[in-house]
């Protein structure tokens, strides 16, 4: 539990800094990816099976991350 605790707290010191000094375009989207990383641990860590749509979603988000950062 005080792990957790700890990584949030980090977490949440990460994503004020970078409130306050990059672009909130970039910064909101990749705070919004969350769900995607939580899909790719439980397929990497767990042998969890993500369907097939979810691996389109995860890479159209990727792309456009890479498409607000050109």
């Amino acid at each position: 539990i005080l792990g957790c605790g700890l990584l949030d707290m980090c977490a949440n010191a990460l994503y004020q800094r970078a409130v306050r000094g990059g672009e909130l375009s970039v910064i909101a989207t990749l705070t919004n990816l969350y769900p995607a990383s939580t899909v790719v641990l439980a397929a990497m860590l767990l042998g969890e099976r993500p369907r097939p749509v979810q691996w389109v979603g995860f890479g159209l988000a990727l792309m456009a991350v890479v498409m607000i950062n050109a």
